[in-house]
């Protein structure tokens, strides 16, 4: 979300970028708002469950652009919430919003709400890309920054936040680069040429943004004085609402002839009261003379607290790409280390985020799909896979204490109180908070390994403990396809744990998803018995033998193109179907926590 209004600000004084041609350089992208922005800037379905075959082919076509320039992305992804909880306020505002907005959406209403797998989505195919890309062990903001500063390239991002870091080579926003469009660069060449041009490789367009030009755009503002601004703006940490004593003593731009909204002429006059003050020092202290003494030491240390999010500090990221380095902030919720596989999964990218939360903080905020608000929460399906995922997590903290105090088996109520998870869902049209609690030795899966241990179980062992959270034996799927295991063996859990039941229609439109995706994507032609009767031309049919027809492989796609193209979502002859699309809400939430 950002400074509260900067964007716009921003947009509006385009003077404050410049144009530029993008090639030939690394690019350090901020992964959650570029597949939030791909998805929600095309036109992606949210309605439905989400479209992520369209949403694939986006992702490939933007990291194929940046290479077609040779632009080398390295992509950096958010890590757990930071454990000082000083956005837990902003947290959970936004998952309330989210539970409204869900409504809003099924009524027709305006609205972005990312589909399940969205970033699940998002990460594999950057993956299979072959793109570079890193967690963070926090909020990747500062890090994206650090790194981008140590090779001198600018930055990709949607976020307010980077207008005001002080990033070396510029910032990029997602709506300032044209990468959908490759241009080539042409320079005048030889007279004796004939085209009169030589061609200097591809580009995209793209207008960058610095600081540097920001302060010179408004005569005296020091660098320095960004945090404070960004701050004072009101951001994710410190709501502006805080700042109205501050605004009430200074002088707010009004005239007849510029039109200023409340938020512009916040922005124009905090700026043009940073541009008097000699230091940031002088303005902080001028900050905090305005409310009451007694107050003044807590209002300090906050907006102190804030204004370091826009500073520098020491980055793991540059080491890991350059020799893949595991140094790592990110301690359990108790202060232990994390086993090295974990933070190989972490630094690749592969951890998710619900899972940095569990061990980190012990507290998860689930997500909010379109589904019918009347019911139970889609995520109440997958309960008990997220238990027995919380089960290993925990048991990292419970085994480390055990090693300090091995004759004290038996814990004090206060420590026990520790191993739990607070989650944060769905209640009607509430966030309610539940506190689980781990059972490591009684669940029904058996004793489950710690986390410690699961890298030591062989891919089999691992498959079949899977199974057994899904109540799947390894002979019910042993027939089926290898690619198709992990997912009918999710389905058949969800059958047996959806309220409300799935139906049969449910069960048919999964099919002929399973149907469409396979034929869609198989590289060779169909089994003749599958295909109509071949046509024989006059000229064949005297002679013998069997004639088989294979069609073109591109046939296969349209015809398949061509017969679904019949259910588009955007028909106006059905009804928008709530009870359907909560039942698949409740499939993807398996999906979810079980990828």
């Amino acid at each position: 979300m950002g400074i509260q209004g900067f964007t716009k600000f921003i947009e509006d004084n385009r003077h404050l970028f410049t144009d530029c041609q993008l090639c030939n350089t690394r690019v350090v992208i901020d992964g959650n708002n570029l597949c939030y922005r791909l998805y929600f800037d095309n036109g992606l379905d949210v309605k439905h469950g989400g479209e992520y075959e369209q949403f694939s082919d986006l992702i490939k076509l933007f990291f194929n652009n940046l290479r077609t320039c040779h632009v080398e992305p390295y992509v950096i992804y958010d890590g757990a919430y930071e454990s000082n909880d000083h956005k837990f306020v902003t947290t959970l505002d936004r998952s309330k919003r989210r539970i409204l907005l869900s409504e809003t959406i099924a009524r027709d209403g305006p609205g972005h709400l990312l589909p399940a797998l969205a970033s699940a989505t998002f990460k594999q195919v950057v993956s299979s890309q072959g793109v570079r890309c890193a967690q963070c062990d926090y909020e990747a903001d500062r890090e994206v920054v650090m790194l981008a500063n140590s090779w001198n390239c600018p930055v990709i991002s949607v976020d307010s936040d980077f207008f005001i870091f002080n990033i070396r080579a510029g910032y990029i926003p997602l709506n300032h680069l044209y990468w959908r469009s490759v241009c080539k660069r042409k320079t005048p060449g030889d007279q004796e040429s004939d085209t009169g041009s030589q061609d200097k490789g591809p580009y995209l367009r793209a207008q960058v943004y610095t600081v540097d030009n920001f302060c010179s755009s408004f005569d005296g503002l020091q660098v320095e004085m960004l945090p404070l601004l960004g701050t004072l703006m009101g951001n994710d940490y410190l709501p502006v609402t805080l700042f109205q004593p501050f605004y009430s003593q200074i002088k707010l731009p009004k005239g007849d002839n510029v039109f200023f909204s409340r938020r512009y002429a916040r922005a124009y006059g905090v700026i043009s009261w940073l541009q008097e003050r000699e230091s940031l020092e002088d303005a902080l202290h001028r900050v905090l003379n305005v409310f009451k003494k007694s107050e003044r030491e807590d209002y300090k240390m906050m907006i102190q607290s804030s204004m370091v999010v826009y500073t520098f500090f020491e980055s793991y990221l540059p080491d890991y790409f350059a020799s893949g380095s595991l140094l790592c902030r990110l301690l359990t919720h108790d202060g232990y280390p994390l086993p090295e596989w974990v933070l190989q999964n972490i630094r690749q990218g592969a951890m998710p985020t619900m899972c940095l939360n569990a061990l980190a903080n012990h507290r998860v905020f689930l997500h909010t799909q379109i589904e019918d608000l009347s019911q139970p929460s889609a995520n109440t399906c997958s309960l008990p896979i997220r238990v027995a995922i919380y089960n290993i997590l925990l048991s990292h903290d419970e085994s480390k204490a055990l090693q300090e105090a091995p004759t004290s088996h038996k814990k004090s109520p206060q420590h026990t109180k520790e191993f739990c998870v607070q989650e944060y869902d769905r209640m009607g049209k509430d966030l309610k908070k539940t506190i689980l609690r781990p059972e490591y030795e009684s669940t029904r899966y058996g004793c489950l390994p710690n986390l410690a241990g699961v890298s030591a179980l062989c891919k089999e062992d691992q498959k079949i403990l899977l199974l057994e959270v899904l109540g799947v034996k390894v002979e019910d799927i042993s027939q089926i396809h290898p690619c198709l295991q992990f997912t009918i063996a999710v389905l058949c859990y969800w059958i047996r744990h959806a309220n409300p039941k799935v139906s049969h229609l449910h069960l048919y439109c999964l099919l002929l998803c399973f149907i469409r995706h396979d034929i869609l994507s198989c590289q060779d032609s169909l089994p003749t018995e599958l295909l109509p009767e071949p046509i024989v031309s006059t000229s064949q049919q005297g002679k013998k033998g069997k004639h088989i027809w294979t069609p073109p492989k591109s046939w296969i796609p349209r015809t398949v193109s061509a017969f679904f193209d019949k259910f588009q979502k955007g028909s106006k002859t059905r009804s928008f179907d709530l009870e359907g699309v909560h039942g698949f809400a409740q499939f993807q939430s398996c999906m979810q926590y079980t990828t």
